[in-house]
Formats: structure tokens, C-alpha cells, sequence
């Protein structure tokens, strides 16, 4: 007996989260991620989804890390399908804060880790630097979790030396993502928009109040008070939104336009981990340095 015990406690495994702490006597197989910056860490370090929540929604917004082709959609972000969960039978399902209302009835199906990277102390880098390293010691992938805090830290600054190389480091950045011709969110403390630059070196422009998840929603108008900027637009626009843009006076008007000072970036995350950040970093600088 005193053997039998001596084993489990070798081989069982303690992972401190948000709401308690879990043990597991093995490294998880079957893996579900209801949270898509969770689902994003995951297969960064190699380690295959069974089920992900809005299989569809992730491919258009997240975009990378590719998800395996073989993984089972469990319905959406706020209210998976509790009966596909339990059929599917996981070791671990994984979600963050803001489904923390379900973590009772999800524990029923199988051990929930809950993980945030956007919450009230506005660090999303820190936070996704500490997840990674959570679920690298969950999944056994301990190197892989280290090289991508590494890789991540290094891209940021070779980016923000390349901007800063190229002369474009001047101006401040500003990030917008319209909601409509009238209303957009400008993302700025507690944003992995935010976060990304300052690790690059860089400054925004834009130092209001911000929500959880990083942004202020504002009226257009409030542009023309920063107009010397270089204004990064969270694409992909929809085809009315640029012909609103272009047949819209105030925005034509605006020095940023006038000087060809507008980006837009493709599909990224924008509440995303480290994987997000790199590409945020890389398609700035991207972006700020082409001829």
C-alpha cells in the first residue's frame, strides 16, 4: 500500500488556476478549450484540441495556430453543448474567467482549468507569458512553453529595432476597430494591441479609460484629436465599411488619411496570447516599413 501511494504522489501533478487547484495523474490526452486565446496556447505547443468552441469563428478570427483537422466543435464560447462535452469524455477542459458562471457544470464532465489573459490588472503579455508556462507543465511541454515566451520576446524587439531602423518609430500609433460609420473601440491599456508595442518600443496615442479587454468605444469624431498618428485598423474592413470610410468627409479630412498614415491588418485575435502578439508585431512592422 505505502508503495501504491508513493507511486501516485511521483506521478500525480498539482496545476494552480483561477479557481482553486486541480490534480491530474497523468498528462491530459483529450483536451477541450472553450476560450479561443486558451485554444491558441494550446496548439502552440503542439499539443492537439479534441474539442474547441466556434471551430469556424477561431479559422476566421484567430486564424493561427492552425487547428487540427479532426477536432469536435462543442457549440459556442458562452454556451457549449454540455451533452457533446460529456460524450466526448476529456481529461481537462479549459475555459477563462469569463465563463466561470458554467465551471461547476463543466467540472461535473470532467477537471475545468480556468485561465485569463484580459482581466483587472491589464497585462496581457504577463498573463499569457504565466498561462503558457501552466499549460506547458500540464501537458509536459515545459521546453516548448520556455522557447515561446523566448521566441515572442525576442520577435517583439527585433520588430520594434526594424521599425525604429526604418525611421517610422516618430509617430504614436493609434488602434481602431469600427463598429460602425458613427462608433469604433480604440484599443489601448490592458490590450495586447497596447502591450505588443510597448514591448516593440513603441507609443499610443490614445490613453483613455479602458475596459476589461482593453478598449474605449468612442464616437469617429474623437479622431480628429489625433490626427498625427498612424492609425491601425483591425481588418479584415468589410466592403461597406471602406466605402463608408471613403465617401465619409470627416475621415477624408483627417491628417492621417491625407498623409497615407491608415493600416489595416488582417484577421489577428485581438484578445489573443503570445502567438497574437508575434503577429500583431509582425504585420506592424510589416506594414509601417514597406516602401
Amino acid at each position: 500500500m505505502l508503495s501504491a501511494a508513493f507511486t501516485f504522489n511521483v506521478h500525480s501533478m498539482e496545476i494552480a488556476h483561477e479557481m482553486g487547484v486541480a490534480s491530474f495523474e497523468s498528462t491530459p490526452q483529450k483536451v477541450v478549450a472553450l476560450d479561443w486565446a486558451l485554444t491558441e496556447t494550446v496548439l502552440s505547443l503542439g499539443v492537439k484540441l479534441d474539442g474547441v468552441a466556434d471551430s469556424k469563428g477561431y479559422q476566421q478570427w484567430v486564424v493561427e495556430p492552425t487547428l487540427n483537422e479532426d477536432v469536435t466543435d462543442v457549440g459556442s464560447r458562452r454556451e457549449p453543448n454540455l451533452e457533446l462535452l460529456t460524450e466526448l469524455k476529456p481529461d481537462v477542459i479549459l475555459i477563462s474567467q469569463h465563463m466561470a458562471t458554467a465551471y461547476e457544470q463543466l467540472d461535473r464532465i470532467a477537471p475545468v482549468l480556468v485561465f485569463s489573459i484580459y482581466g483587472e490588472d491589464k497585462q496581457p503579455i504577463k498573463a499569457a507569458q504565466s498561462i503558457t508556462l501552466s499549460l506547458g507543465k500540464l501537458f509536459s511541454k515545459e521546453q516548448q512553453a520556455q522557447e515561446i515566451i523566448t521566441q515572442t520576446s525576442k520577435r517583439l524587439n527585433d520588430n520594434g529595432d526594424n521599425i525604429r531602423s526604418a525611421g517610422k518609430s516618430d509617430k504614436p500609433l493609434l488602434f481602431a476597430r469600427f463598429i460602425n460609420d458613427k462608433t469604433l473601440r480604440i484599443h489601448s491599456q490592458g490590450s495586447l494591441a497596447q502591450a505588443t508595442i510597448e514591448s516593440m518600443g513603441l507609443r499610443n496615442d490614445w490613453n483613455k479609460q479602458t475596459n476589461l479587454w482593453g478598449f474605449t468605444t468612442t464616437g469617429t469624431e474623437k479622431l480628429a484629436e489625433h490626427q498625427k498618428t498612424n492609425v491601425i485598423l483591425f481588418g479584415p474592413l468589410k466592403p461597406e465599411q471602406r466605402e463608408a470610410l471613403t465617401q465619409s468627409p470627416l475621415w477624408q479630412a483627417m491628417e492621417f488619411t491625407r498623409t497615407d498614415s491608415v493600416y489595416e491588418l488582417p484577421a489577428i485575435w485581438t484578445f489573443g496570447g503570445l502567438i497574437a502578439a508575434q503577429r500583431f508585431s509582425d504585420h506592424i512592422t510589416e506594414q509601417l516599413t514597406k516602401q
